[in-house]
């Protein structure tokens, strides 16, 4: 049974895996359909969305049966799995087996009860570094993106059929953080297994501590057990202490080696929790002060949060324009992990990551770049692919008329007025009509702007050919509504006879 489980485990968790990381290369035809789904269930996205349903069932299924999340749902689980799986193939037979360790539980537990604390008050900067999906999504957008794109670009002189993509998205500081992620993890992977999920992610401490009191945890029968310590070197989460004949299930991933690799089927699922006879609900007297102290830690975090000031540095650069559909910019950084779906799903490439528009605590969050492109008028795909509901999802009529900037026009800068020649293009290219040409001198004309018609779009900004922009958008800290352009009816007149 325990091996068919294993292979069911591993066919879902890969499937998964490959799901997600397509959603960040470039494949952003499919944003909204069943292919990103399996966005929506990862876990700091939907208790950050207020998808209760989602979070529910997450943490019955790890009431029930412990950490099957991390093992099966989480793409960065599964990463760890693959890289160990192919480190083991270059090591000595004595290189690969793992042992036992003591688990980190002030360390976990302190980095848990402070991101709580930082999420409460309204920055997500914590979960952004630490969050294991954000952190994977970043690796995909910026690091195999790249390369996908280069060779696809390469196969498309031979195959017309593939499209050409630019690399209008990247941002060095960007790739070289997720650089720096992708080595500690494949690192820590190789070495240790699981130790980045046990350690240093706060989704694996807050799993972990619910999955200690699961109805049915992974336990060794110690009168099967042989202590051969076969399990406890095949446990990629070294969680089995065989001398004690324990299994830490804080730290356990249901991967379920250990059952496979133990021939004596001393190890296996067991109900934990009878009417008559409760079995060993709490082990020890410190299994007790470390999941009391973790749980008093985390309320206390949440009475600090409501209690003390908001973390969120609300920026004040003018080119900190957050997408529309995010509703404003301190709501946009309260619940955006900078996962970089809607970078990678955005056709148009108008969004790359932050470096410091919004501030030390946005560092990488998307932001609009009218330097490199412009927000099309009718699209919506970030608002459909983003799984933390930083970016609300809208309709293109709702689109039409969220405004997320407001535009300048420098007079002086505009090449009618400094080269004395006609332009027009930020009229040709503004959607909402907010630009009409006036007259200005010896025939030429100069822009004017309705500010109520704009969106900030920014396609005025993107085309403008004067340096630097004589028209520029700058950014709404709360998003406001414009007003949708009516067309003039013409008065049809009716003319008897000839008319003259």
């Amino acid at each position: 049974m325990y091996s068919l489980l294993r292979r069911l485990r591993v066919v879902l968790s890969i499937g998964i895996f490959f799901l997600i990381f397509f959603c960040f290369i470039n494949v952003y035809h499919f944003a909204g359909s069943w292919w990103t789904m399996p966005l929506g269930w990862q876990l700091i996205p939907a208790i950050l969305a207020g998808s209760f349903a989602v979070v529910i069932v997450l943490l019955l299924l790890t009431l029930l049966f412990g950490r099957i999340y991390c093992s099966t749902l989480c793409p960065l689980g599964t990463y760890q799995d693959i890289v160990r799986r192919v480190t083991n193939l270059f090591k000595s037979k004595k290189a690969r087996r793992m042992k036992y360790h003591k688990p980190h539980n002030i360390a976990r537990y302190a980095i848990l009860v402070i991101s709580v604390m930082a999420t409460i008050m309204g920055s997500s900067i914590l979960l952004l570094w630490l969050d294991p999906y954000s952190n994977f999504g970043r690796v995909a957008a910026n690091l195999f993106n790249p390369v996908i794109i280069f060779f696809g670009n390469n196969l498309s002189y031979i195959i017309d059929i593939i499209p050409v993509h630019g690399y209008h998205s990247f941002t060095l500081s960007a790739i070289i953080a997720a650089i720096i992620f992708f080595i500690i993890i494949t690192v820590f992977s190789a070495l240790r297994g699981r130790l980045y999920c046990n350690l240093i992610c706060p989704v694996g401490s807050f799993l972990g501590l619910i999955s200690k009191y699961s109805l049915f945890k992974l336990q060794i029968n110690a009168e099967r057990c042989t202590h051969c310590t076969i399990c406890s070197k095949e446990c990629k989460a070294q969680c089995i202490d065989v001398g004690k004949q324990e299994i830490d299930n804080s730290r356990c991933v249901q991967c379920y080696d250990c059952t496979v690799s133990c021939k004596l089927g001393a190890i296996g699922y067991k109900q934990c929790y009878k009417i008559k006879q409760p079995t060993q609900p709490m082990n020890t007297a410190s299994e007790r002060r470390s999941f009391l102290g973790a749980l008093g830690g985390i309320i206390a975090a949440g009475t600090a949060g409501k209690l003390l000031p908001p973390l969120r540095n609300v920026s004040e650069n003018n080119k900190a324009i957050c997408p529309p559909g995010s509703e404003g910019l301190e709501r946009f950084k309260a619940h955006c992990t900078s996962c970089h779906a809607c970078i990678a799903n955005c056709p148009s490439h108008v969004l790359r990551p932050a470096i410091t528009e919004y501030g030390i605590d946005g560092f990488t969050m998307p932001v609009l770049d009218f330097d490199r492109s412009y927000c099309n008028y009718e699209c919506t795909r970030c608002s459909e692919i983003c799984p933390n509901d930083a970016i609300c999802t809208i309709t293109q009529a709702e689109k039409a008329v969220i405004q997320i900037g407001e535009v300048k026009f420098l007079p002086k800068r505009c090449i009618v007025v400094s080269d004395e020649t006609d332009c027009g293009a930020c009229d040709e290219h503004c959607p909402t009509h907010a630009i009409k040409m006036i007259d200005f001198r010896n025939g030429l004309k100069l822009p004017k702007v309705n500010r109520e018609l704009c969106i900030g779009c920014g396609g005025c900004e993107y085309i403008c050919p004067a340096s630097p922009k004589a028209i520029f958008v700058v950014a709404n800290t709360v998003h406001e509504a414009a007003v949708l352009y009516q067309e003039k009816e013409q008065k049809e007149i009716k003319v008897e006879g000839f008319g003259f």
